[in-house]
């Protein structure tokens, strides 16, 4: 079977890994292959039949980046079935932009296949390059680059790592490429030829590369700016919106989400922000499917949400500092507070607990925890102040002095905390001075005339002084009725 010769030369350039520019003319007809190392970077052509508006005639669904895939692989496929036309090499022509086209892929679709493969596969010459080259796992590109004509198709097959299904449909690719040959022939109709001369193929006739591109232009004017690079994938939302859908969704912050920089110029980020939203407005998505246009209005609210916040220079500054440097708000401060506040006095109650069961180390760890995590609270500062002078009191006369000025600061605070006053007259008893103690527990009883530890402790100060509580003694004269 002998091959078009526009088919022998797309193939014979990507094996050789060719850079430069396939002209082929047709009467009026002409497609221009843009190559960089052997990969199709651009196709261009005349055919209306091959125009980005046709096919999205033809298909509505197509658009942006779709479109643009679409449009390069129809005119491969299409270039493949020509059987005549005039070729020319140009090696120093360079395309005006970039819309890549797999043309492996391309060759396999296209239906163009050479006679059936033999059952003793062998690499071509250095077509190991080209393996390199394409969209495949490692591991079988590795593989196949191995092949010398002595296993059978079926061995190959059974064993290629990641299944027989893509080893297979990788093989026959390569064989109609002719990156692959049969072993018992050990030939290929791809010749691979120097590059450097220009006109390789050429019959006369033609212009440069640049008046191709010009008249392309004309007859079906100026076309789109290239679109973002899609990523291979058989997922049909992320072949129609590229991978603008991962990036999206996986965003960490709104800037990941317009795909800018937190440090970017205000600008940036509001082109960034109006190119997306044109491309992803609703209104763009009305005559696809209904999955397209739940995705399209998702991605659009997380674009139109992040602008919300990065278009207002307040709000960015704000989102910054939260988001990028890691500062809390005046919210997350405050509830950061409040659950501190709750926590200590869980905390509190617990040391007391301990303070009135005897416990009195445990207790002091306790009170000096809470007192730590919300110094502004008085009475933690004050009860581990009283539980410290209890620990150094007649050890250390130094720390037992701090402790006991620890306690009338707080009282200096706040004197209306009656359990305070007890404290620092249970200091002052032990310190012998019981004056200044029975004073501390009568302004505890004026505040709280029900506070057990006042009243216990104002007992014990009259049981020791050996005076009596009732009658005339100190209750009557504080909280005794008045004779008429």
């Amino acid at each position: 079977m002998t091959l078009p010769p526009l088919h022998q030369a797309l193939c014979g350039r990507a094996l050789e890994g060719a850079t430069g520019a396939l002209d082929w003319t047709d009467a009026k007809r002409r497609r221009v292959f843009f190559f960089v190392g052997g990969q199709l970077s651009l196709v261009q052509s005349n055919l209306r039949s091959e125009s980005p508006e046709k096919l999205a005639e033809l298909d509505p669904t197509l658009v942006g980046p779709a479109l643009a895939t679409a449009v390069g692989r129809a005119r491969v496929i299409g270039a493949l079935k020509e059987a005549g036309g005039e070729l020319r090499w140009l090696s120093d022509a360079t395309a005006p932009k970039a819309e890549p086209v797999d043309l492996a892929a391309a060759v396999y679709e296209s239906g163009t296949r050479r006679p059936g493969i033999s059952s003793w596969p062998k690499l071509a010459g250095a077509a190991g390059a080209w393996l390199s080259r394409q969209d495949m796992p490692r591991e079988l590109q590795a593989y196949l680059s191995d092949l010398d004509g002595t296993r059978t198709l079926d061995e190959l097959v059974s064993f290629a790592p990641g299944g027989p299904e893509a080893a297979e449909r990788w093989i026959r690719i390569a064989f109609t490429i002719g990156a692959i040959i049969d072993a018992g022939i050990e030939s290929s109709p791809y010749e691979v030829r120097s590059v450097k001369k220009r006109g390789e193929w050429a019959t006369g006739g033609g212009g440069s590369v640049d008046d191709i591109a010009s008249l392309i232009s004309e007859g079906l004017g100026q076309e789109r700016p290239p679109p973002t690079p899609i990523a291979r994938t058989t997922d049909a939302a992320g072949i129609r919106f590229g991978p603008v859908l991962a990036r999206i969704r996986n965003a960490p912050d709104f800037f990941a989400t317009l795909g800018v920089q937190w440090d970017d110029p205000t600008e940036s980020m509001r082109r960034a922000y109006f190119t997306l939203a044109r491309d992803l407005h609703p209104d763009t998505f009305t005559r696809e499917s209904l999955e397209t246009q739940e995705i399209a209005a998702e991605l659009f609210d997380k674009i139109r949400a992040a602008w919300e916040t990065l278009g207002d220079d307040a709000r960015r500054e704000a989102y910054i500092k939260r988001v990028i440097h890691g500062e809390k708000t005046e919210e997350e401060l405050a509830m950061e507070q409040v659950r501190a506040i709750l926590g200590a006095e869980e905390d509190f109650k617990r040391a007391l607990n301990d303070f009135h069961a005897g416990r009195l180390s445990a207790a002091h760890e306790l009170f000096l925890k809470v007192s730590a995590a919300v110094p502004e609270e008085v009475e933690f500062a004050a009860y581990a102040g009283y539980t410290s002078f209890r620990i150094h009191h007649n050890k250390d006369k130094g720390k037992a002095d701090a402790a006991a000025q620890q306690v009338r600061e707080a009282l200096e605070r706040n004197e209306r905390l009656d359990g305070v006053w007890v404290l620092l007259g249970m200091i002052q008893a032990a310190r012998g001075d019981t004056a200044s103690a029975r004073e501390s527990y009568v302004k505890a009883l004026r505040l709280k005339p029900s506070n057990p530890d006042a009243v216990r402790e104002m007992k014990r100060l009259e049981r020791d002084k050996g005076a009596e509580p009732a009658g005339g003694g100190l209750f009557n004269k504080l909280f005794g009725k008045k004779k008429p």
